[in-house]
């Protein structure tokens, strides 16, 4: 969680969590809305862009969905779900040789880190393809 002013961390928490049910009830667009009010009050919290990328890949949108992931990486280091995610919309898009740097470069990030979750993660997205 990123640290915010009074009060507005429970406001994100609560941001984060009606964008989510909205997308689970098939309301990406509503979600979306959401997410960028979220993005807007804490735009170095991943969660925020990884969501809005998910409601673009909901609304059919991949270009949009990548805009967001690249949003993530730039303004939420570290960022490694938005690269995972970006990678995974450029193999879709037949963009293998892509989305094979941005893991390498996710998963050297990740050992950086020394986060075992996300070198997992980086390793699992891996596998896939």
């Amino acid at each position: 969680m990123i640290p915010t002013q009074d009060g507005e961390e429970h406001g994100i928490e609560a941001l984060y969590a009606t964008g989510h049910w909205l997308l689970a009830q098939e309301r990406a667009e509503d979600a979306a809305c959401v997410f960028r009010a979220m993005a807007l009050l804490a735009s170095k919290d991943e969660r925020a862009w990884l969501a809005l990328g998910a409601c673009h890949e909901a609304l059919a949108q991949p270009h949009l969905a990548l805009q967001m992931y690249g949003t993530g990486h730039v303004l939420a280091q570290p960022s490694i779900r938005c690269d995972v995610a970006r990678a995974r919309l450029l193999r879709a898009g037949d963009r293998a040789d892509d989305a094979d740097a941005l893991l390498e470069q996710a998963a050297e990030a990740a050992e950086s880190l020394n986060d075992d979750a996300l070198v997992e993660l980086v390793a699992a997205e891996r596998r896939l393809q």
